[in-house]
């Protein structure tokens, strides 16, 4: 019998099988961890309260931090908003969905406040990963999916990740390392203008191709009384270990050298051979994560990392790196 616990290694392949048993703890009111081109997630039918709730709890995650509602198709979309929503789904989609946009938008009736964290707004995506996409088609729902992670901690880019977390207990349908690495760009559009709430991927630059006008987080206003975006209220993707940022390699030198045995540093990959004798890791986009779950698993006490102008240039990336030092810069 299918349910939504489990006592044995529970990280499957994607078959079409295992997808339609992921699909059927769903339709029972359980929890699975699914693969996304961003990163994986953990996730609920929207019209499950009981399982919304089973998030969070297993999360840990604060109760105002809405969920991203995860579609199939454009259909589903509609009827998660009303009439602007959708002519905003239409703007957007045709340019970059499926894939790491996520729109916040006003949500419909049909959407429950366990999702919304009590907003009157929703954010939808539409993800690009084919096995996730079988999944929400098998279940017939849009599902939500923050990421498969304790809350706080680096987001899962693997498989394993989540089974670090979480254990035994949720079934993980194994989609292999994420293409992408980092969440999903999350943008609000308000009076015609384009907020970005959350960077990624998709750039700001990518988003005036609409001919809209786009303001980066940092600068709305939209934000500040409310957090209508994942990630924007608590520290988020923080490891164990202390992360400290620098800005060359002298300095990366100087603060490696306080516990040197117990130090990790992140630098760009083009930098590596520079620094013999110190326990050097490339940095880069798609391994981010996985870097600072690696040094917590070496019970690494300080990570140092090297943020040069190829980094910093990198606005999704630099915003992990900053939220995970407990830096509340640009793009907060």
């Amino acid at each position: 019998m299918v349910s939504g616990s489990y006592t044995c290694r529970m990280i499957l392949q994607p078959t079409h099988e295992n997808i339609q048993r992921a699909a059927e703890v769903l339709r029972n009111g359980g929890v699975v961890a699914v693969p996304t081109e961003t990163v994986y997630g953990l996730a609920a039918r929207i019209d499950q309260p009981a399982a919304i709730e089973e998030i969070f709890r297993r999360k840990g995650r604060p109760r105002d931090n809405p969920l991203i509602v995860h579609v199939a198709a454009v259909e589903q979309a509609y009827d998660l908003t009303n009439e602007h929503g959708k002519q905003l789904i239409n703007a957007f989609a045709a340019r970059f969905w499926p894939g790491p946009l996520t729109l916040v938008l006003q949500a419909s009736r049909l959407v429950t406040s366990y999702v919304t964290a009590g907003l009157d707004t929703v954010a939808v995506r539409m993800p690009r990963h084919p096995v996730f996409l079988e999944l929400i088609n098998a279940v017939g729902c849009p599902v939500a999916a923050p990421s498969a992670n304790i809350s706080g901690k680096p987001s899962p880019t693997i498989a394993e990740h989540v089974e670090t977390d979480f254990g035994n207990n949720v079934l993980v349908l194994d989609g292999g390392p994420c293409e992408i690495g980092l969440e999903s760009t999350v943008v609000h559009v308000s009076n015609g203008i384009v907020h970005v709430l959350r960077p990624g991927v998709v750039t700001a630059e990518e988003l005036a191709t609409l001919a809209l006008d786009v303001v980066e987080q940092a600068d709305s206003p939209i934000v500040v009384d409310v957090a209508r975006s994942p990630g924007m209220k608590y520290r988020h993707y923080a490891p164990q270990a202390h992360v400290v940022l620098c800005k060359t390699a002298d300095e990366l030198r100087a603060a490696c050298q306080h516990d040197i045995a117990h130090t990790v540093a992140l630098v760009p990959a083009y930098m590596l051979e520079q620094f013999s004798g110190l326990q050097v890791r490339a940095l880069q986009q798609q391994t981010f994560y996985e870097e600072l779950r690696r040094a917590d698993a070496l019970q690494t006490r300080l990570i140092v990392v090297l943020c040069d102008q190829s980094i910093t240039a990198q606005n999704a990336l630099y915003n992990r790196i900053q939220r995970a030092s407990g830096i509340e810069g640009k793009g907060q």
